[in-house]
């Protein structure tokens, strides 16, 4: 009998446990969607077409995966979303920076360079057009001791991306150099057929 009792004991908990992950998991997803909800709403009066999750060349012979890339009437908006949050501790030219979390402190790479590298990359693919970009971290990631310039979070995206919004106006040359980001993309492991949005 006290056997029986203990197997209930230990599928009662399990049960407890499975749906307590769950919950969470399925806050953590409710979350990221409000999140990219607010940041599509901030961008979408300035986007022409995006393209999200390509890869293309790096120009030495590798590839650079491009989480989100916007064409606007100002250039292209090279994007990356992290998720990253807490008190963050980092500048454009050191190699990690710090978060600091419930007392704790962690230590990641310096999302600008991924960034920097692979603007220099889109660069290279298409000369001569204005290629902004900017990493958003969540609305609950301070800088305490300031941010990078092409750092947003959350709640100062809309007015950190006035100065790109009042920037010089490019549509010609715009749609040629889309096209030729089109044609050497890669989403996955197929090439992207030209004409289709990514």
């Amino acid at each position: 009998m006290a056997v029986h009792i203990d197997i209930i004991n230990i599928l009662t908990v399990g049960v407890i446990v499975v749906a307590s992950i769950l919950l969470l998991l399925i806050l953590i997803a409710k979350y990221r969607r409000r999140s990219r909800y607010r940041i599509k709403k901030v961008l979408k009066p300035l986007s022409r077409a995006e393209m999200k999750n390509i890869i293309i060349p790096d120009g030495v012979g590798g590839m650079l995966e491009i989480e989100h890339l916007i064409l606007m009437d100002q250039g292209l908006l090279l994007l990356e979303i992290s998720s990253i949050n807490g008190h963050i501790f980092g500048a454009e030219n050191i190699n990690q920076w710090t978060q600091i979390v419930d007392g704790r402190s962690y230590k990641f790479a310096n999302p600008l360079q991924h960034i920097h590298t692979t603007r220099q990359a889109l660069m290279s693919l298409v000369p001569n057009v204005p290629i902004h970009y900017r990493i958003i971290f969540s609305a609950e990631a301070s800088f305490p001791k300031g941010k990078p310039d092409q750092v947003s979070v959350l709640n100062s995206l809309s007015k950190d991306m006035k100065s790109i919004e009042s920037g010089p106006l490019m549509v010609a040359p715009l749609q040629q150099a889309w096209e030729r980001i089109k044609r050497v993309a890669r989403k996955t492991d197929k090439r992207t057929e030209v004409g289709e949005e990514i």
